[in-house]
């Protein structure tokens, strides 16, 4: 009856934890570039001597759907997207981060920056500033940056080997901890354009109920083994 009980709670467990991803998803539907992310689960037997083994459910990670979100035309100068694997680089206080959320403003010393006030930076990473008094900015698609005098910069876009290894650490930015970013190929820059997440809520509206349909089937286990339990303990005496 135990190892019932066990495998009902290991199951509960995981689907909380696929239920959390799932609302994170929900939550996020209209941020811009985000991308939604799925729970792994495996088995996990425990072998017992002379008896069956007995099988577990394991969450043993997630992975991050990598496809891109639909591109939207939003007419503002420095809305930027990226087309391709690629991610900005942004100077935090905790040091170089890295979004594909490019949605930026010039700050009052024509620093580009993010909504949060955190420094786009070039393939340098040095910060890119241009000169306020000029309005008309123009991105090419391979991320030079230029001003109505010829002033030119450009936009530092790197990627990854693996882009799972990125751990998302809140306001669209990626930490890439030890892992060294590459120079970005095969990407480009669209201007006046934003992606969107590329969460899909219907779907993910269905996982919830099959998520919840799920945790209580589990339930309705817990409670049978429950049942049983307390009928042995009172019929046992009789029995002796």
């Amino acid at each position: 009856m135990e190892n019932a009980v066990f495998i009902g709670l290991s199951q509960q467990m995981a689907l909380k934890r696929r239920l959390d991803m799932t609302a994170n998803n929900l939550a996020n539907v209209n941020t811009t570039a985000f991308k939604s992310e799925h729970p792994l689960f495996e088995e996990f037997l425990v072998e017992r001597l002379n008896q069956e083994d007995v099988s577990f459910v394991q969450d043993y990670g997630s992975y991050r759907d990598l496809r891109e979100g639909e591109f939207t035309h939003t007419g503002r100068p420095l809305d930027l997207a990226i087309s391709g694997a690629g991610y900005f680089s942004i100077e935090t206080p905790e040091g170089i981060r890295y979004t594909r959320n490019g949605s930026f403003r010039l700050d009052n010393d024509g620093y580009i920056v993010t909504i949060n006030n955190q420094a786009l930076l070039d393939e340098n990473n040095r910060k890119i500033m241009v000169d306020v008094q000029f309005q008309e900015v123009t991105v090419a698609p391979d991320g030079t940056i230029t001003t109505a005098p010829g002033q030119t910069q450009k936009i530092g876009m790197v990627q990854f080997e693996n882009q799972q290894v990125l751990k998302q650490i809140g306001n669209g930015l990626y930490d890439a901890e030890d892992f060294r970013p590459q120079p970005a190929t095969d990407v480009s820059v669209m201007q006046r354009t934003l992606e969107k997440s590329n969460v899909n809520p219907i779907l993910e509206m269905t996982s919830m109920i099959d998520i919840m349909r799920a945790y209580q089937s589990a339930q309705q286990l817990l409670d049978s083994e429950n049942d049983l339990q307390l009928k042995a303990i009172e019929e046992l005496p009789a029995v002796q």
